[in-house]
């Protein structure tokens, strides 16, 4: 039996609850990581293999000194998906991944990662971390074969740092070949009109987004945004609004008409995601992954690419796509499905397939694709979970969505150390420490400073009554003695008048 440990938030069947997920930032703030890091997951898991997901956690805090010893002992392949993890804001997690594979002497693949540009393709913005990216590829292609990067943007990126073109396989993105070399997307002749059920999803950062999404949620009344990241979540779940976005025109705040009309969702499995997108005639916006579990829903999309990242993949995967980094002009939805054409696509992706099934098999990696390495329970372990449902707004109809995150918050008065029953429970915690950056960990640090303040303060208020009570009794029974000697005390006898005891 082999044993891999997998990059991943959590694994394919865990459900885990809305709360939990953001708390803890199960899905590293970003519910599309799933669908790349499932579909690998998914690729890998044979009937003799057994994968464990490390949490993500063996990038958020430094590793210790018998961490990667504790993976060479217990694991014959680390597996490290990863998206575009070449931009300066990742460059912290990259060095502590990089610390930790140079103590690994099993083999390391990573699939998928991308750098990061806008849509003109430059790189000067990553010249702060080259000495970074150079030092994790160095450390990953000393334990493999080769490194699975997204397209070939990022290919002339890592040649150009001075990696061998051979070490480096195009391979796209993993979660389009999610069904393997079959998916193929068809239109409905008919097309979609003003009343059409549609998905929209968005980048709120990106210039003019604001006016976009307002101007398709008035035009479109069947229209349901599908929010992504950590601030979407946050803001169905307690109506708090995204802390750096000005634009009140997008969907941001609990005051927008997508928020007071209910018509956001966030998904926290990809799989409730399909299913929703399945009942959709169509789905566009800027986010990659938003616009992938629609195709792999067999539903048309449109990618509106406004970076190197998504552009880059459009591109690899023959994916419709327009290039738009900046939202100027009017879009009209209608038009978008009209020109989306997917006969490249679906050329396209068996080839795409192919070569990504060569790279797994160059890396020594077995996968259900191999004859004999079939896995069906996986579909089946997916069927019988029962994932929680969509996440919607405090202005959903009825009480349900308001008396669920009451619940929550009566439920995470945390008095002692203990971990919310509801809390994700990492199979493999690695590193084996709490992640000082959630929010639980602060609420049980925080319990454990009052809890000692109390304790001093009770043990003060103790001794001062203590002493109170001593010098009261004490106090007492100089008056009582008093008393008592007085009472005893012989009076003296009165004298006959004139005469003395003389």
């Amino acid at each position: 039996m082999t044993r891999m440990l997998l990059r991943s938030g959590k694994d394919p069947f865990t459900p885990v609850t809305a709360e939990a997920t953001l708390d803890q930032d199960v899905f590293n703030s970003n519910s599309g990581n799933y669908l790349f890091q499932h579909a690998i997951w998914k690729s890998l898991q044979t009937p003799d293999t057994e994968i464990v997901s490390n949490g993500t956690l063996s990038e958020r805090e430094p590793p210790g000194p018998d961490d990667a010893n504790r993976i060479n002992d217990e694991f014959d392949h680390f597996v490290i998906p990863l998206a575009n993890a070449f931009r300066p804001e990742f460059s912290k997690r990259l060095e502590k991944l990089t610390s930790l594979i140079e103590g690994l002497n099993i083999p390391v693949t990573v699939i998928g990662v991308g750098a990061q540009a806008g849509v003109e393709l430059k790189t000067e913005a990553l010249d702060e971390m080259s000495d970074v990216v150079r030092a994790f590829v160095g450390a990953v292609l000393d334990r493999s074969a080769s490194i699975g990067v997204r397209g070939d943007f990022t290919k002339n990126y890592l040649t150009g740092l001075g990696f061998a073109d051979d070490a480096i396989d195009v391979i796209g993105c993993p979660s389009l070949f999610l069904h393997g070399p079959d998916l193929r997307i068809d239109k409905d002749r008919a097309g979609i009109n003003a009343q059409s059920k549609v998905a929209l999803n968005l980048t709120p950062e990106v210039p003019g987004i604001g006016a976009f999404a307002t101007q398709q949620a008035a035009a479109h009344p069947n229209l349901t945004y599908i929010g992504q990241d950590a601030n979407d979540l946050r803001l169905m779940l307690w109506g708090v609004p995204f802390p750096h976005v000005t634009d009140q025109l997008a969907p941001v705040h609990s005051k927008h008409p997508l928020y007071l009309e209910d018509r956001m969702r966030l998904f926290l499995d990809g799989w409730t995601w399909f299913d929703f997108l399945a009942s959709c005639d169509f789905t566009y916006g800027t986010r990659f992954h938003g616009n992938v579990a629609a195709l792999l829903a067999r539903r048309p999309a449109m990618l509106l690419a406004h970076d190197s990242r998504t552009l880059e993949l459009a591109e690899y995967h023959q994916m419709p796509h327009r290039v738009i980094p900046e939202f100027a002009d009017p879009i009209d939805a209608v038009a978008l499905y009209d020109e989306a054409d997917f006969s490249q696509f679906n050329a396209e992706l068996p080839r795409g397939f192919e070569r990504y099934r060569s790279f797994l098999e160059r890396n020594e990696l077995a996968n259900i694709w191999q004859p004999g390495h079939e896995n069906p329970q996986f579909a089946v372990r997916v069927s019988q979970t029962a994932f929680p449902p969509a996440v919607k707004t405090l202005c959903a109809p009825g009480a349900a969505e308001l008396v669920s995150r009451l619940q929550w918050m009566y439920d995470s008065q945390i008095f002692d150390s203990t971990l919310h029953q509801n809390a994700y429970q990492h199979p493999f915690a690695h590193p084996p420490r709490r992640d000082p950056a959630t929010r639980l960990y602060k609420a049980e640090q925080s319990t454990k400073d009052k809890l000692a303040a109390n304790r001093a303060e009770l043990n003060e208020l103790r001794n001062r009554l203590q002493r109170l009570e001593n010098r009261t009794v004490k106090r007492f029974v100089q008056r009582g003695f008093g008393r008592l000697k007085r009472s005893v005390q012989p009076k003296p006898k009165e004298l006959p008048e004139g005469k003395s005891d003389g």
